[in-house]
This record gives structure tokens, C-alpha cells and sequence, in this order.
């Protein structure tokens, strides 16, 4: 296993649309999957879709317990990583089927770092996808969790859930990235003379 490199706001590849996989696709991508669970718990993210790592597939994991105890045990172990940590849910090719309520839930990202707003979100869903095994299963949601599958299903689409917050908070990460980046040229010595 290996931890994979985590896109960052702005990079464009973020906006990229993932493709589905087909059920005879996913055994070939189980490598991904533990590369994938394994950045996320390694990060300290409750959630990840391979397209914050480059990768334009359909395929999401998510653990929220972690968010409530990140002193939470779970292991890391390459042959058991995908059974032995009994909240993590893996989801290839999955699908909003219904929505319902609202919620507004104060979201981070591990594509876009030192930044947190509130989002509205749908407050219960009901996610399709395939699972490890090709099999297809319907998990219903209900508050964090929804919230985490909205999030990790926008990236699937190339959506930010900075693309959510209001124009004034955006523009103001955008100028303190600027702001940055900006300020790390200037430290760099030239040396082209």
C-alpha cells in the first residue's frame, strides 16, 4: 500500500468527471481501494474519492466515526485493511436515489487545507453503488454521513464543496492562496542570473 498524493485547490484535475467502473472492473482496482482507505485514515480524513488523487474513477471511501474519536483504532494492515475497520464503507459507482430534509453541516476538505465554511446539505439519503465484490447495495444516510457521501459524490463530479460557500467567503480563500503563493516566489533565490 502507499499513500497517494492529494490534490489541492486549484489544481484543474479536481474538476475532472470520473468515469464508472464496470462490476468486472473492480477486483483489478482493489490495489486503489486500500491505496485509497490508506491515504484517507493516514490524512485524517472520514472521507476520500479517488479523484483527489488523480485517479477518474468512480470510487469513494468513507469512515465517520473517525470524526467523532480520531483516537479510534483501525487498522492499516494491507491484508485486512478493507474488512477489519467495521465503519469503513467503500463505494464504487455511487448514486444519490433520494434526498430529503436540510441540513447545513461546517465542511473541511483534504483538497482544499485551512478551510472550513457551512454547507447545505440534504439531512437523509439513500446511496446506490457496487460494493468490492461487484454486488450492489443501498445504504441509507442520515446527517454526517449524509453529508460525507454529498461531499465525496460532488468530487466524483469535479464539484468543490468550496464551489457551495458564498461568493465573499470564496473570494477571500482564493486571495489568501493568491496571498501565498505569491509570498513563496519571493523566498525562492533566482537563479538565472
Amino acid at each position: 500500500m502507499q499513500f497517494l498524493k492529494i490534490l489541492e485547490y486549484p489544481d484543474p484535475k479536481l474538476r475532472t468527471k470520473a468515469r464508472p467502473l464496470k462490476p468486472d472492473e473492480i477486483a483489478g482496482n482493489i490495489p486503489l481501494i486500500k491505496d485509497l482507505v490508506y491515504t484517507m485514515y493516514n490524512a485524517d480524513g472520514i472521507g476520500l474519492a479517488a479523484t483527489q488523487t488523480g485517479i477518474d474513477k468512480r470510487i469513494i471511501v468513507l469512515d465517520v466515526s473517525r470524526k467523532a474519536d480520531k483516537n479510534k483504532p483501525f487498522s492499516l494492515n494491507e491484508a485486512d485493511i478493507l474488512t477489519a475497520n467495521k465503519d469503513l464503507i467503500i463505494a464504487v459507482n455511487p448514486e444519490i436515489i433520494f434526498k430529503e430534509g436540510k441540513t447545513s453541516y461546517e465542511e473541511g476538505c483534504l483538497s482544499i487545507p485551512k478551510f472550513n465554511a457551512d454547507v447545505e446539505r440534504a439531512w437523509e439519503i439513500k446511496v446506490k453503488a457496487l460494493d468490492i465484490s461487484g454486488r450492489e447495495f443501498v445504504v441509507p444516510a442520515k446527517d454526517l454521513l449524509s453529508v460525507a457521501f454529498q461531499h465525496e459524490i460532488d468530487h466524483l463530479d469535479g464539484i468543490l464543496f468550496i464551489d457551495k460557500v458564498s461568493p465573499l467567503k470564496r473570494s477571500l480563500y482564493n486571495a489568501s492562496l493568491k496571498k501565498k503563493k505569491s509570498a513563496k516566489h519571493e523566498k525562492e533565490p533566482d537563479y538565472t542570473s
